[in-house]
């Protein structure tokens, strides 16, 4: 993606896997995957991570600084390809992206750094400046005598909210518990200190910045329903139904969608109109979408319709190019509906190995809960059990995790 500057967005190729996946056309499939090639040739050999984008219409010729953002998309983007096709390297270079964020970006406390730089020293940095390529062609010995580059030690609300949300996603694909206890640290750690007493999360609780901003909300909200489908504790969906009330309540717009932050009194002239953005509304009617079939509250997903509404601006869409990526997720995953696995059973290793089946399916359109028994969705039929589930239709009970798949795929008609 991108002609002067390869850039490893994640979002378009999430899409081609919506496409694979759902609709069965693979040539999808293959040009996800080529562009999954392309983006591993951004990993760090030696300290993991990936680059943030690559110069000169190239793929090897990496600007050296790794940022957040991309090595969340990345994680995810390789876990969803392990996920589809069980091709261990992709699998393995997930799991390289976690390698470097516990190693360089990880604070005790267990929230994640903002970024780490392109080039060892300068800018006013102690020590000898040398430049990225220079730097990042030594081997580690190498690199360990002269140090590291500088990382931004911030911690930002929604950076951290992406870095849970693809966690869970490399703990969903591998079944390892590791990446999940990570998740679960960083999302306990902004909850308590970047929650305010109103349900919003600040951006970065260490600044004086007045304003709430929506990509904050919208990122964390899809992170406690990841932490909340995996986990199966009511604490992350009620977190998420609290957020999303609040969200309305004070970024809500006229028109249906969200503004991108609350209303700046400091604004003036052009600076004074909110915005309504594309992404981050795009984001919003995913998040809002998933909490209504998870909370089987319909309002929600009328909101999800209305923010979606409100970003449906043709020429602004077209000039966004390679960016539309989430938009479009959000259109395929509105028309082409949910499955919901909803596991029902006790606190014992039948359930959890239901649980652990139904949050491992490979299907982009698949939610889980768990319930127990008396106080689940559906009833308990004696012996924990999933029931699948669409907007119009239920299975019949499945109790053996090894059936799980197939019934799915029986239930979908394919």
């Amino acid at each position: 993606w991108g002609r002067r500057q390869r850039y490893p967005f994640a979002e378009p190729v999430e899409h081609a896997f919506f496409r694979a996946a759902v609709h069965g056309e693979a040539a999808w499939l293959d040009r996800a995957l080529h562009t999954l090639a392309q983006y591993a040739r951004l990993i760090d050999p030696v300290f993991g991570g990936v680059y943030q984008y690559s110069v000169g219409g190239v793929w090897d010729r990496p600007h050296y600084e790794k940022i957040v953002p991309v090595q969340a998309g990345a994680m995810t983007a390789f876990a969803q390809a392990y996920r589809l096709t069980g091709d261990e390297r992709w699998l393995a270079h997930a799991r390289d992206v976690r390698r470097y964020l516990r190693a360089f970006l990880r604070a005790d406390d267990g929230a994640f750094y903002a970024s780490q730089d392109a080039d060892l020293g300068g800018h006013g940095q102690p020590g000898p400046h040398v430049p990225g390529e220079r730097y990042y062609a030594l081997d580690e010995a190498g690199r360990r005598a002269l140090g590291v580059p500088r990382i931004d030690r911030r911690v930002y609300a929604a950076e951290n909210a992406m870095l849970v949300t693809a966690l869970v996603e490399l703990h969903a694909a591998s079944g390892r518990p590791a990446p999940l206890r990570d998740a679960v640290r960083a999302a306990e750690r902004i909850a308590r200190t970047h929650r305010r007493p109103d349900g919003l999360f600040v951006h970065d609780a260490e600044a004086d910045d007045p304003l709430v901003h929506l990509a904050d909300q919208v990122h964390v909200l899809e992170a406690w329903l990841a932490l909340h489908q995996v986990t199966g504790q009511a604490r992350w969906l009620e977190g998420a139904r609290a957020l999303a009330e609040a969200m309305v309540e004070a970024l809500g717009a006229d028109d249906g969608g969200f503004y991108a932050h609350t209303e700046d009194p400091r604004a003036e002239g052009f600076f004074a109109a909110r915005r309504v953005p594309i992404e981050d509304n795009a984001t919003a009617a995913r998040a809002l979408m998933a909490l209504s079939r998870l909370d089987d509250a319909p309002r929600w997903r009328e909101r999800a319709i209305g923010a979606l509404r409100a970003i449906a601006r043709p020429a602004e869409l077209r000039r966004s190019g390679r960016m539309v990526g989430e938009p479009l997720l959000a259109l395929e995953e509105l028309a082409a509906g949910h499955l919901l696995l909803s596991v029902v059973g006790p606190d014992t290793p039948a359930t959890h190995a239901l649980h652990r089946a139904a949050v491992a399916l490979a299907d982009p359109r698949r939610l889980v809960e768990l319930g127990r028994p008396g106080a689940g969705r559906y009833p308990y039929p004696g012996e924990p059990a999933v029931f699948l589930c669409s907007e119009t239709a239920c299975s019949m009970p499945v109790t053996d995790p090894d059936a799980l798949a197939d019934a799915a795929r029986a239930f979908l008609g394919r």
